[in-house]
């Protein structure tokens, strides 16, 4: 049992309220909790047995008849009593077609359970990459209402001092009650961000959650080859489970034969006797030719199916690529020209604003340039991981 799993029985959610998660435990913890996970992969243990069962032949068939009871014949004594075995023997080799559609079908529900995986991860992936640019997003608006109260003093005691309007104080009360609502919205997205991740990995809560959210941003490692991708493999499994079936249709027009053997008692000269039928269907009503035809069509919709799965995840990796460069792009200018230039403009506006070279309005357009800027940042980064991540699943391990 994973590590985690076992201390959450233990400990209850204290431990999760307490202890920071990382990514690797959020996911390992998913795969356990999953019900998507648990629903298609029972989907797969199912589709598993039914290749078994479409290998076992049909049970024979036990009859008795008694004949001459009653009527004008003496009870018992001029009874006849028959007893026959059956067993029907299918043609045209339809156990080994009927396990060649079971099969497919098995192989389609196995590439469910990866693609569930995959999506699954992926989502786990950018309710955590949420929850970390939200706690980097209340450290901004904590900082934020910091400088805001410090302003606050500032003023007053310029206000004081004479060198300073009743309005500067009023002003920068207002600003201060702004950086405090905006902090308590972002509180809520942050309680909101950890809900979310704590529903997708199947525990009460989660508290602060550990990542290296300002590393590096780099785009995986992708290959053209999309045949790898589950959800093309399982269309392919699709299409190769219809074309089963149109074969298994065809066999349709060839009859089982069903033999049976037996014996006859007769009371009436204690003979006996034994007994074997041959069981032939007529071939009236060729059903088959018409479940050929939904086969065939069933077919020709899993080839058009599987053309379209291909078409938008082609389409969704180009967009996800381009989504990457330009919020990299993004987060890489703001994180070395802007956010640098911002920082420098507020010190410099703090300075005139102290030494009275600049007013309250210069001090306070610096002030939330740079916030602004730190925001765009942390989003143009959190939109470029959630697309790195989105983009993983595109990396397949044989």
């Amino acid at each position: 049992m994973n590590k985690i799993t076992v201390l959450s029985a233990v400990l209850g959610v204290a431990f999760f309220e307490a202890q920071a998660l990382t990514l690797p435990e959020a996911l390992a913890l998913a795969r356990e909790t999953s019900p998507e996970l648990r629903a298609a992969r029972a989907e797969a243990l199912a589709a598993r047995e039914d290749v078994r069962s479409a290998a076992l032949w049909s049970n024979p068939e036990l009859s008795l008849e008694v004949e001459g009871l009653g009527g004008d014949n003496r009870g018992a004594n001029a009874a006849e009593y028959s007893a026959m075995v059956s067993q029907e023997f299918p043609t045209s080799g339809k156990i080994r077609k009927r396990r060649a559609v079971s099969t497919h079908a098995a192989e389609a529900a196995r590439f469910a359970v990866d693609e569930t995986r995959l999506d699954f991860e992926v989502a786990v992936q950018k309710a955590f990459i949420d929850v970390l640019a939200q706690q980097e997003l209340l450290k901004i608006r904590s900082e934020l209402v910091g400088l805001a109260e410090k302003f606050v003093e500032t003023a007053r005691t310029r206000n004081q001092a004479g060198a300073a309007s009743e309005l500067e104080v009023i002003q920068a009360e207002v600003s201060l009650e702004e950086r405090c609502i905006e902090k308590s919205a972002d509180e809520n997205s942050l309680v909101a961000a950890r809900k979310k991740l704590a529903g997708l990995i199947g525990i009460p809560t989660v508290g602060s959650v550990e990542g290296d959210f300002f590393r590096t941003l780099e785009c995986p490692a992708l290959t053209d080859q999309l045949d790898v991708y589950p959800t093309l493999r399982r269309f392919q499994s699709l299409e190769n489970q219809a074309s089963a079936e149109t074969v298994l249709a065809k066999s349709a027009a060839v009859p089982d034969v069903k033999f049976g053997a037996g014996s006859r008692y007769e009371e009436i000269g204690n003979v006996q006797s034994y007994l074997f039928s041959v069981s032939v269907p007529l071939p009236l009503f060729n059903r088959g030719k018409t479940e050929t035809l939904a086969t065939g069509f069933r077919a020709d919709a899993a080839r058009a199916q599987s053309l379209v799965a291909r078409r938008e995840l082609e389409q969704e990796r180009t967009e996800l690529l381009a989504a990457f460069d330009t919020a990299a792009g993004e987060a890489e200018r703001y994180g070395t020209q802007l956010l640098p230039k911002a920082k420098r403009a507020y010190e410099l506006s703090r300075e005139g604003y102290s030494s009275g070279r600049y007013g309250w309005l210069e001090l306070i357009e610096a002030q939330q340039m740079l916030a602004e800027v730190n925001i765009r940042a942390i989003e143009a980064r959190r939109t470029a991981q959630q697309a790195a991540a989105e983009l993983s699943k595109f990396i397949i391990k044989e």
